[in-house]
């Protein structure tokens, strides 16, 4: 098995149109989680992959399971609760602000919620090349934390790497000594760290980004690599040893931001699988994340290599463009 992760995998019933939820009367089904989607990306990339995580005994919980599999992710570890029900969330598009979602959450007491640390199985890591989670699965409960902590000691104590996305949720995580106290364990066993600038700037306040980087290089001593996503204004690497490297985002018009971040991580994280520079995963991880954007759904339009590569094509003209 390739990459390994656990989450939350919830239904997105997407606004088919822009504009204030209490006007929408159509929506769309969709499938969506953080690490989900990011397995989900991975195996389009062409990496065999593997969900830990519960869903509830109903239609909901059926179409998640069904869902993840036809996008080849191994959903056997993944449990049905009978005693809980599959969390759901509605996304509102472009409203109040063109471009921008989002997101009314329906997740209390759902069954990915009450995952605990027997959901998982050092067996379940020992064949993994690489362990996923992100910070959303453990600020979901002391189960959930204590779950996505043991995954993270039994794929360090394997010798199994690491990659940890901070994606810190205001609405889980109220301030910034919670959201600190929720990522440190993690940031502590990572060899690659994702996160944001909107991240940095509620863990680090507003300092200068160099210094909060440094703040969080602390953090994660392990870390061969910090990558800095700034959305619309690309992104930066910040290998442990060597410069910083930058790349631009490419100018695509946004019909739904969400799960951008996620592709991002897919193809950074193929790229590192596949042997790839850190310049050229950044490359890639921009251009699947700008994908993404351009259509409804964070699964629907995660792309294939091929995808990328003549997406690359039409927008690069040269690949110094892009390249700062």
């Amino acid at each position: 098995m390739d990459v390994v992760s656990l989450g939350e995998v919830m239904v997105q019933m997407n606004a088919a149109e822009p504009g204030p939820l209490r006007a929408v009367r159509l929506f769309e089904r969709h499938i969506a989680g953080s690490e989900a989607n990011t397995l989900a990306g991975l195996s389009r990339l062409g990496f065999s992959t593997r969900f830990i995580s519960r869903v509830g005994d109903d239609e909901m919980g059926m179409a998640v399971v069904s869902e993840l599999s036809s996008y080849g992710v191994d959903t056997s570890c993944v449990k049905v609760d009978c005693t809980a029900p599959t969390g759901v969330y509605f996304v509102q598009r472009g409203y109040p602000i063109p471009g921008k979602s989002r997101v009314s959450y329906y997740r209390s007491g759902s069954a990915a919620s009450r995952m605990d640390a027997d959901d998982i199985r050092p067996e379940l890591l020992r064949d993994a090349g690489l362990f996923h989670v992100s910070g959303i699965t453990p600020a979901l409960g002391m189960g959930c934390r204590a779950a996505a902590l043991r995954a993270a000691m039994i794929a360090h104590d394997e010798g199994v790497r690491i990659s940890f996305d901070t994606n810190i949720r205001v609405q889980l995580l109220k301030n910034r000594d919670t959201a600190l106290e929720v990522v440190e364990p993690f940031l502590a066993l990572a060899d690659i760290v994702f996160t944001g600038s909107g991240d940095l700037d509620f863990m680090f306040g507003g300092e200068d980004r160099d210094h909060q980087v440094a703040m969080i290089r602390e953090l994660c001593p392990r870390a061969c690599v910090v990558v800095v996503k700034c959305g619309a204004r690309g992104a930066t690497a910040y290998p442990r040893d060597g410069n910083a490297l930058s790349a631009s985002a490419f100018s695509v018009p946004v019909v739904d931001e969400l799960g951008a971040g996620d592709a991002f991580d897919a193809a950074f994280l193929a790229c590192v699988l596949d042997g790839k520079d850190v310049d050229e995963a950044l490359l890639h991880a921009n251009a699947a994340g700008a994908i993404v954007v351009t259509a409804k759904g964070d699964l629907e339009p995660l792309p294939t290599w091929k995808d990328i590569e003549l997406f690359m094509a039409a927008y690069l003209g040269s690949r110094e463009t892009l390249m700062r």
